[in-house]
């Protein structure tokens, strides 16, 4: 006679509870391999722009790019993403921090296409901070790195392509040129501005104000910019943006100490703030002497400044002395009295009015038309809506 087995029940293992967690997140948090089923064409993507230590370079001209990348994709009606744990499309990497390339592997992991936008250069981290022309070529092998975790290498202007496309930099991928763009909504010309400015700077009314923005470094053109103040006492000279103490070359230490009186340094401020700047100043003096796009030129642009810009390769080469900007060449010793006499001759109006032109050129890299491009980038990868993978029940 067979006897009936009764089911004995398992006894509760304390580890139970971790397990289940764990088999939670993989298949509801963690996102899936798959695409969605049934999805439809204009579903939106959830794209990926992960925090982490982005967040330590929201001053910098990357943090500017990233909050455009945020405007540019939520006009698309893609829902920007944070939380690398949470599911995601596609993924956008803008630092050269050491998340990135792990980042870049957890997407590949999960075969989403990775996006790179590559802002830096190993020319641009030269005169930077303490040390950085003898870690340039370490710097630049670093980023090679990173660049080459990307599916698709996005960079600001023609002149960063051709940079990062030499052989010691041993790209693969290919390399989409997009400018970082400018929301000419925001930045727009204010003439009321000009009396704010003054009162906020409290300055009188007829004061002649000459305004620069970004990072306190060498590379940026500060201590020729110190000079050039110093060259017209009569003019208010006012550089917006900071480095952190700790990062300042002994040189620029001196010169932020030694400055004129009539050169002052506000710090960061809020965008709000630097529209009124641009807006009621009567020129914008950008002595950079290297980048890959500069978004603050932009801005400047887009508010009708007169803008005065040393003469660069990427700004000779992309927009001529005469055509969008004014420009001096050089970078010896005579070059602050150059700048002098030149922006002297812009403050009198003797030179061609260039404002209107260089707003329609903010124009055609407004965050509208970067957008566009953007979304032609996610054809051009693949990137489609996937589901989660579904506990089976």
């Amino acid at each position: 006679m067979l006897m009936k087995t009764r089911a004995v029940r398992r006894p509760r293992r304390p580890w139970d509870p971790a397990v289940r967690w764990a088999d939670h997140a993989l298949h509801t948090v963690v996102p899936g391999r798959h695409p969605r089923r049934d999805v439809r064409p204009d579903e939106p993507l959830r794209v990926l722009m992960p925090r982490g230590l982005a967040s330590l370079a929201k001053e910098s001209g990357i943090g500017a790019a990233i909050r455009h990348q945020e405007s540019a994709v939520r006009s698309l009606g893609h829902v920007v993403v944070t939380n690398p744990l949470r599911p995601f499309d596609v993924v956008h990497l803008n630092t050269p921090f050491p998340d990135t390339p792990v980042l870049a592997r957890w997407a590949r992991l999960w075969r989403r296409p990775v996006l790179v936008w590559a802002h830096s250069t190993e020319d641009d981290f030269r005169d930077s901070f303490p040390g950085s022309n003898r870690l340039a070529p370490l710097f630049r092998r670093w980023i090679s790195h990173i660049y080459r975790r990307g599916d698709l290498v996005v960079t600001p202007s023609t002149y960063s392509r051709d940079l990062i496309a030499a052989p010691k930099y041993g790209l693969t991928a290919p390399i989409r040129v997009l400018s970082n763009g400018v929301d000419t909504r925001f930045f727009r010309p204010d003439p009321e501005a000009r009396g704010r400015l003054r009162e906020s700077l409290g300055l009188g009314p007829t004061s002649t104000v000459v305004v620069s923005v970004g990072m306190q470094l060498v590379r940026k053109g500060i201590l020729d910019w110190v000079e050039v103040a110093r060259c017209m006492p009569h003019t208010t000279f006012v550089w917006y943006g900071r480095t952190d103490e700790r990062l300042l070359t002994s040189e620029v230490e001196h010169a932020l100490r030694t400055a004129p009186s009539n050169a002052q340094f506000p710090g960061y401020v809020r965008p709000e703030q630097l529209r009124e700047a641009y807006c009621g100043a009567d020129a914008f003096c950008f002595l950079t002497k290297e980048e890959t796009e500069g978004i603050v030129l932009w801005e400047a642009l887009a508010c009708g400044t007169p803008t005065l810009v040393r003469g660069i390769p990427i700004y000779r080469d992309a927009m001529p002395d005469g055509v969008l900007t004014h420009q001096v060449s050089g970078d010896d010793p005579g070059f602050p009295d150059r700048v002098a006499t030149k922006l002297a001759a812009l403050l009198d109006g003797e030179l061609v009015d260039l404002r209107e032109a260089g707003r329609q050129a903010a124009e055609s890299v407004d965050l509208l038309q970067v957008a566009r491009q953007i979304q032609e980038i996610y054809a051009l990868v693949g990137a489609q809506p996937h589901r989660r993978l579904r506990r089976k029940r």
